[in-house]
């Protein structure tokens, strides 16, 4: 029975010949066409607080082509892509700005973590040397510069030295207990808050070894 069952929908076919072709109906318009800039960049917002990351890039990066201000979409749209383990595509949309934008350490930087989470500590390096030097007085780039040395490098001094930095610019911040561990883990006496510390150098070249 359940064999005929199967054949006479093919028998029904075959006596009553080819099926008509089918009313061809005009394509419908790809939604995101017909909404603004600002739109879609919400809406990718939206798709990325939901745990979305594939519309929330797609919407993001429609934002920008449609004219939504690049800097500041751009940096949720890489965000996204780091969330949704698209680091690769990340490196794709970021680099083009950056080109154009050799100035803007905050982009730089992110693009650093990118990098490092790809296993590419020396563009890494690159990239946070230039950041450290452009951008002495923000914190981050020196602790991340100073993991990099550490294990990218091997260079405990100039590690060191960012680590300290660090902890000079930001004694309560986030990375704070990170960074006066990896002291401690390299034998080197933590600083008090209030300390005087040097600038570090940024050329592991220029610290003796």
């Amino acid at each position: 029975m359940r064999r005929l069952l199967t054949l006479f929908p093919i028998a029904l076919l075959t006596a009553c010949g080819p099926p008509p072709a089918p009313q061809t109906a005009p394509p419908a318009a790809d939604p995101i066409q017909e909404v603004d800039a600002e739109s879609l960049f919400a809406r990718g917002i939206q798709y990325a607080q939901s745990g979305d990351f594939v519309r929330a890039e797609q919407y993001l990066a429609s934002s920008i082509q449609r004219g939504y201000p690049e800097r500041e979409g751009l940096r949720a749209l890489l965000h996204v892509c780091v969330r949704g383990s698209r680091l690769r595509a990340a490196l794709d949309y970021a680099h083009p700005y950056l080109e154009r934008h050799p100035e803007d350490w905050p982009l730089r930087f992110l693009l650093a973590s990118v990098h490092i989470g790809l296993d590419e500590g020396q563009t890494a390096y690159s990239h946070l040397e230039r950041v450290v030097r452009e951008a002495p007085d923000e914190p981050d780039p020196h602790f991340l510069f100073a993991v990099v040395l550490r294990d990218e490098l091997g260079n405990i001094d100039a590690a060191t030295a960012h680590f300290e930095r660090y902890l000079q610019l930001a004694p309560d911040g986030e990375r704070a207990g990170a960074a006066r561990e990896s002291l401690r883990r390299m034998n080197v006496p933590v600083p008090q808050a209030s300390a005087e510390l040097p600038e570090p150098v940024t050329n592991p070249a220029e610290v003796e070894q």
